[in-house]
């Protein structure tokens, strides 16, 4: 039995892997304990872990992506990061200390943790909720945007080892757990074995909340089409009145989580469109015939696993490169957010009775279903753990 130290990042997208990880090692006798900003403490509590509650400062969720900061805003913010990191190391570091912790795991966000670990003289690995960043990523989304002659530059002057996602602690870090699968990992082969790309991280028995408020015999009778543009950053009214109008007196069901967008801007809906903040993403899924979606890394690889193709209409640059990768997988398609009503219909329906998108999608969800992500962490941090004070890891075996 050994004790860990969790880092979360305070945003739904971190915290969902990162608890999976959590009821993991609880499960097989580890104590863990996690520090974590009240409002995202429960499903941590839920897995048995101790809590311990700190106050980071949140990122806001919009109704849409927001504008770009301006230099001084990037500047006050970089300052107000950096002493929001220097406060919350101390505390984790006093935390690991109180636990007894052998090794912290960190989301590759939260740099606080490796803080702590590096103070309190212990192991740190650190937890990518989405793909990995190396300079080759980088690198290889530049030359997407950029002339060949810029790209040989960039990469002779060797300024991207600056760039703050490859000297940061998780680019450093021994061992990094990656939730994601190998074909949607950009630029894999570039990566050393300190990287295990482990699947999947959710729970055996995905959250399926509270369902009493949906109609599920219509939804189960389908077609049913499932929307959801994020929890941070959601797409705002105009958007969803837009997919409402589009299947508006159609065959199709649509249910429509709209997160921070609150259902009633969106005025009178059609009969057989369904608006709420939130709902039961997998019980949903398991019925949908596709998935209208923001590309994030959950809930692409959760469509994977329950089969289903999905239309892509990213906000991030993180989403913008996961819906590339989907779209040359040949399971989903990409669309405008400013589409028209009637081309976003014809994107659903095309797809939905594409048999190539359907056979691409089997494949992957074959393959994402077989990899037992939580289990597979688990084992690689046990072996981490094993290692104690000696001085130096080298992992072994397959980074799936």
């Amino acid at each position: 039995m050994n004790e860990f130290l969790l880092a979360p990042y305070p945003l739904h997208g971190h915290v969902f892997p990162m608890a999976a990880l959590a009821a993991e090692l609880t499960d097989r006798g580890h104590r863990v304990t996690a520090a974590i900003s009240p409002p995202f403490a429960e499903p941590f509590r839920e897995a048995g872990c101790t809590v311990a509650e700190v106050e980071i400062e949140p990122r806001a969720g919009a109704s849409a992506p927001g504008e770009p900061a301006s230099l001084r805003q990037a500047r006050e913010a970089r300052r107000r990061a950096a002493r929001e990191r220097e406060r919350l190391a101390a505390r984790l570091a006093d935390e690991a200390g109180r636990a007894g912790a052998e090794v912290v795991v960190a989301d590759a966000m939260a740099p606080w943790g490796a803080d702590a670990a590096h103070t309190a003289g212990i192991r740190h690995a650190a937890l990518c909720a989405t793909y990995a960043l190396n300079e080759e990523v980088i690198l290889a989304d530049v030359a997407r945007r950029a002339a060949a002659r810029s790209v040989r530059l960039l990469r002779r002057s060797r300024l991207l080892r600056l760039h703050p996602a490859v000297r940061g602690p998780a680019a450093r870090a021994p061992l990094v757990l990656v939730n994601s699968v190998p074909e949607l990992q950009p630029e894999y082969a570039s990566f050393d074995d300190r990287h295990h790309f482990v699947g999947p991280l959710r729970p055996a028995v995905a959250d399926r909340g509270d369902p009493a408020d949906l109609p599920w015999d219509r939804i189960e009778k389908g077609p049913t089409l499932y929307v959801s543009t994020g929890t941070f950053s959601t797409r705002g009214a105009e958007f969803f009145r837009r997919v409402a109008e589009a299947f508006d007196g159609t065959e199709w069901y649509v249910v429509m989580a709209t997160s921070h967008t609150d259902p009633a801007a969106l005025g009178p809906l059609p009969g057989n469109v369904t608006a709420r903040r939130h709902v039961p993403q997998s019980a949903v899924l398991e019925h949908a015939d596709v998935f209208l979606s923001h590309a994030g890394m959950n809930s692409a690889l959760e469509a994977l696993v329950l089969g289903v193709p999905m239309v892509l209409v990213p906000s991030f640059w993180d989403q913008r490169t996961i819906a590339r990768r989907l779209v040359e997988l040949g399971a989903g398609v990409r669309v405008d957010p400013d589409v028209a009503a009637g081309e976003l219909r014809t994107a659903v329906t095309s797809l939905a009775a594409d048999p190539r998108a359907r056979a691409a999608v089997r494949e992957l969800s074959a393959r994402a279903s077989g990899t037992d992500g939580p289990a597979r962490a688990v084992r690689v941090l046990e072996k981490y753990a094993a290692w104690g004070a000696r001085a130096s890891w080298r992992p072994t075996g397959s980074r799936m």
